[in-house]
């Protein structure tokens, strides 16, 4: 039995990333000088990290953007920041997308194709599709592509039968979640502004963590329990024994570990207990939202050696005829969704790498590393996570991919230099030095990317939950518990500027 008084404090926050680092400053910044950050890593910044690689190169291995940049306030401060020192905080690195595909190669800006022009309708026809008929069901993308293809038929060629489809999956690295995971309703979402690509978001992290008293922060500490005392305080037990009592607590661990303390298992790694529970309306929001799992592959080379005509590449998943004739002769569309799972009954493949779409950020364009960042959706996240130590296993899994694209980007094959190999100095061959893969699904304090909604799913009851915490005193932020900058480091920042007001102003 713990016999020792717990340590008192005025608020407590649970997690470092940046929703509790923001929070954390706020409270500084406001007057208020008795408060602790209790994480359960042994480092600062959550999901978003940096790390270091080939030749001391810096990469993102979690949020790499500043995504929304009219309406962004901490992409906002960055800016000003750079104004004041002169520092390049980020760049702007949109481009016109490169679509390749295994057979054809490049399909982008095709004149026979106009790909980018039938996306185009396609979103439109998703917009008709549940904003101007109310009360609409709610499918998988999947299914809402398919219906686009059967209803507009007549109007499109075969060749465009064929690669929609493939290139409207681009949207699953958005989200981290395969198509037919993925509500319909949510795939599409308006951008306020451009996108801005962070060098890095390390110093954000620092700037932020600094911002406030050191000996506020308490790493390796894994919290097990929230208690809300007759006495109107709440106590904080955590894992290594140590007990605090606080007038406010602050949650900013992920949705994904948060969920963990309605499931009946109790000694997952990461699970915090609640007592009394979490209140219904928070338990029943978490039916209504999932979570996607965006991870990352860097593909480190020697040199640039490929041509720097975009930053963005997109690698289409593989597509048949049988699919165009298919889509011609169905009846409708649950003749057109049978047939389609009977075609795929009998195939038996195993996943490769153009089983799926991936997205490739070239950045020899936009930093002038040479250097590709991939990223990947569930399910294949899951599987590259799982065997990130094998590097000679992921260079087989990825190299008919890699090799495509140097070739559409006027380059040779990649040579494995990962190993040492005789001859290497090939002048102007691509040779890969390192691959660095990221652990989110496995990593227990985040078990995933960010929140991500299924078919049937609605955002808006978890972020009401949320901001209405479970009382007065025990409150919650991060990325999914707000409205405008969900799944995004901005909005898990606004969200720990919220509560720090919100308990700044009762404290005062």
């Amino acid at each position: 039995m713990n016999t020792v008084s717990p340590a008192k404090k005025k608020v407590i926050i649970i997690g470092a990333g940046i929703a509790g680092l923001k929070a954390a400053s706020t409270l500084h910044q406001n007057g208020i000088q008795d408060c602790l950050v209790l994480e359960a890593r042994d480092r600062v910044g959550g999901r978003l990290q940096t790390v270091t690689g080939y030749q001391g190169r810096k990469y993102d291995i979690g949020a790499s953007w500043h995504h929304d940049t009219l309406t962004n306030p901490l992409f906002l401060e960055e800016a000003q920041l750079s104004l004041n020192d002169g520092r390049t905080r980020f760049v702007f690195d949109d481009d016109n997308f490169i679509y390749i595909d295994e057979e054809r190669g490049r399909v982008d800006h095709d004149k026979e194709l106009l790909l980018e022009i039938v996306d185009n309708e396609m979103s439109k026809f998703a917009e008709l599709e549940f904003h101007q008929h109310l009360g609409v069901s709610d499918c998988s993308f999947f299914q809402l592509v398919m219906k686009y293809l059967l209803q507009r038929r007549q109007f499109l060629t075969n060749d465009q039968i064929r690669y929609l489809p493939q290139l409207c999956r681009y949207l699953e690295l958005w989200h981290g979640l395969d198509w037919k995971l993925l509500s319909a309703k949510d795939t599409y979402f308006g951008h306020q502004g451009r996108n801005a690509f962070a060098l890095n978001y390390d110093s954000v992290v620092q700037r932020i963590a600094q911002s406030f008293p050191q000996n506020w922060l308490k790493l390796s500490c894994e919290v097990k329990s929230i208690t809300r005392e007759p006495s109107k305080n709440v106590t904080v037990n955590c894992e290594d024994g140590t007990v605090y009592n606080a007038d406010y607590v602050i949650i900013t661990v992920p949705q994904s570990v948060l969920n963990l303390s309605v499931q009946p298992e109790k000694n997952l790694r990461g699970r915090i207990e609640f007592q009394p529970p979490l209140k219904p309306v928070i338990q029943d929001a978490f039916d209504k939202i999932h979570f996607g799992a965006l991870g990352k592959v860097i593909f480190e080379f020697e040199e640039c050696c490929w041509s720097n005509e975009s930053s963005k590449i997109v690698t289409l998943a593989n597509s048949t005829n049988e699919f165009v004739e298919i889509v011609r002769n169905a009846e409708n569309l649950d003749e057109l969704d049978s047939m389609l799972e009977r075609e795929d009954s009998q195939k038996h493949t195993s996943v490769t790498c153009w089983s799926q779409p991936l997205f490739f950020v070239n950045l020899s364009k936009s930093t002038g590393v040479a250097s590709f960042m991939m990223l990947m959706q569930a399910p294949l996240t899951n599987h590259i996570e799982s065997i990130r130590e094998d590097k000679e296993r992921l260079f087989s899994f990825f190299q008919p991919v890699l090799n495509k694209i140097m070739k559409c980007l006027d380059s040779e094959d990649v040579i494995d230099g990962m190993r040492p190999i005789e001859n290497i100095a090939n002048a102007n061959k691509p040779v890969l030095r390192n691959i660095i893969v990221s652990n989110w699904t496995r990593d227990p304090y985040s078990r995933g990317a960010y929140s991500a909604c299924f078919p049937g799913d609605d955002p808006v009851d978890m972020v009401v939950a949320m901001s209405n915490g479970q009382d007065s005193r025990i409150r919650f932020a991060g990325e999914h518990t707000i409205m405008d900058g969900a799944g995004c480091a901005y909005g898990a920042w606004e969200s720990g500027r919220r509560e720090a007001t919100r308990i700044s102003d009762l404290l005062k």
